[in-house]
C-alpha cells in the first residue's frame, strides 16, 4: 500500500535488499509497486504477470504501448487486480500541460530529436544511414510516433509518451536525426491546441553507460516515486 509507506517509511537501514536475476524468486518477494527500467521485451514478458498480482506497475518503455492489443492487457489486468499502472515522463518535459490542453479536444504534435551519432548506434538508424560517414546533420526517419518508438525501442521512447499524453500515436509527427556535430541530445517539441500553443527546446546529457539514453531519467523516476509517496507532490 503506497499511502501505508508513506505514513510509516523505513529508513535505508531498515530495508531488506534482495538482488536476484531469477524471476520466481522476483515475484515471490512482498512488494508494492515495480519499476521497470529493462527494456520493452521485459515488459511485454512480466508486464500482466506483475499487473495480476496486484502490484503496481510504473514503465519507462513506454514505447512497447504501441502495440494497441498489448496495452489492453495491461489495462485489463490492472482493473481486475485494482493495480495502477503509471507512466513515467522521462526527458519528456511539459507533458503536464500538454496533457492537459489536449483534453479540450482536437491538438496536435510534432517531435524532432537529434542525437549524436554514438546514440544511434546499433540501431535501425545504421541501416539507413552510414553513420560512420556522417559529417552533417542527417534525417533518417520522419514518421508517426508508432512507427518511431517500435522501430526505435530503445531510443524514442519519449516520442510515444509524448503521443499518447496528446494527438496519439498515429497523429503525433516524428523526425530523427543523427547529427555529428552535437554532442548532446536535442529535442524540439510543437504542440497546438484550443487553448495554448507551445513550443519546447532543450538539449539532454546523454547517460554515460547508456547513450541511447538521456542521463536525466533515472532521476525522473525517482521524483515519481516520491511524488507516489510523499506527502506534497509536484507536476501532477
Amino acid at each position: 500500500d503506497l499511502h501505508k509507506h508513506r505514513e510509516n517509511k523505513p529508513s535505508s537501514a531498515q530495508v531488506n535488499w534482495t538482488f536476484t536475476d531469477d524471476a520466481e524468486t522476483f515475484f515471490r518477494i512482498p512488494f508494492d509497486l515495480v519499476v521497470e527500467a529493462a527494456g520493452q521485451d521485459a515488459l511485454r514478458q512480466y508486464g500482466t504477470r506483475v499487473l495480476d498480482s496486484g502490484r503496481h506497475l510504473l514503465i519507462t518503455s513506454i514505447g512497447a504501448l504501441t502495440d494497441d492489443a498489448f496495452f489492453g492487457r495491461l489495462v485489463e489486468s490492472a482493473q481486475k487486480s485494482i493495480a495502477r499502472i503509471f507512466l513515467i515522463s522521462g526527458a519528456l518535459p511539459a507533458v503536464d500541460w500538454m496533457a492537459a490542453a489536449a483534453l479540450t479536444g482536437a491538438c496536435s504534435t510534432a517531435i524532432t530529436q537529434a542525437k549524436p551519432v554514438a546514440s544511434w548506434r546499433g540501431t535501425p538508424a545504421a541501416e539507413v544511414v552510414d553513420l560512420a560517414g556522417l559529417n552533417q546533420p542527417t534525417c533518417f526517419f520522419e514518421g508517426t510516433a508508432r512507427e518511431a518508438a517500435s522501430r526505435f525501442p530503445k531510443s524514442s521512447n519519449i516520442t510515444a509518451m509524448l503521443a499518447l499524453a496528446t494527438a496519439g500515436l498515429d497523429k503525433t509527427k516524428v523526425k530523427l536525426v543523427a547529427d555529428p556535430t552535437r554532442s548532446e541530445m536535442h529535442t524540439v517539441i510543437d504542440f497546438r491546441s484550443e487553448v495554448g500553443n507551445l513550443r519546447v527546446e532543450w538539449s539532454g546529457v546523454p547517460l554515460e553507460t547508456n547513450p541511447k539514453t538521456s542521463a536525466d531519467v533515472p532521476f525522473t523516476v525517482i521524483k515519481a516515486l516520491r511524488n507516489l509517496t510523499d506527502t506534497v507532490c509536484y507536476g501532477l
